[in-house]
């Protein structure tokens, strides 16, 4: 005989589900607990960590900019060229900002140092927001109480649990 008992999901959006096996001499329960929540909350948390390789694509793309103007390498090379033109992207809302020393004939671009400090204090609020709605925690929990009734006329219980 088997006997299924299902919740209605609470106002956190969890709902748990019971499962009741009975046999002579063996009765088993499965319970599942699942909360929608915290499994959003883990979906946020991923698009967190996702945030912050963005951030460091393009901050490692801006800091090669600088020191490949630093070093005055030749903007008409590939590799240059390449590096220049994808993080021109970055760079033109700053374009003009201020202006561009040149000593000795070395180009310190202060507009990537302030693209680069801006950039990453907004991924690092926008990192933050995502930390506070998303704390990271399982999402069901299973646990199994297995009662078995011996010949002897004594019982026996085994209980296992899972997380995750």
């Amino acid at each position: 005989m088997s006997i299924i008992q299902q919740d209605s999901p609470l106002a956190v959006d969890r709902s748990e589900e019971t499962m009741s096996t009975q046999q002579s001499g063996y009765a088993s329960t499965i319970q599942v607990t699942r909360d929608g929540a915290a499994e959003r909350r883990n979906r946020v948390f991923q698009v967190m960590w996702i945030a912050w390789a963005i951030l460091g694509v393009v901050e490692i793309l801006l800091g090669v900019r600088f020191f490949l103007k630093m070093i005055s390498a030749n903007p008409d090379s590939a590799f240059g060229s390449l590096i220049y033109d994808m993080s021109g992207v970055f760079i033109a809302p700053f374009a003009g900002m201020v202006a561009t020393p040149v000593p000795n004939g070395t180009t310190l671009e202060i507009t990537t140092l302030i693209a680069m400090t801006i950039y990453a204090l907004f991924f690092l609020v926008l990192v933050t927001v995502f930390e506070i709605v998303a704390q990271p925690s399982s999402s069901s929990t299973t646990s199994r109480t297995v009662s078995e009734q011996m010949p002897d006329g004594s019982n026996r219980t085994v209980r296992s649990a899972r997380i995750g």
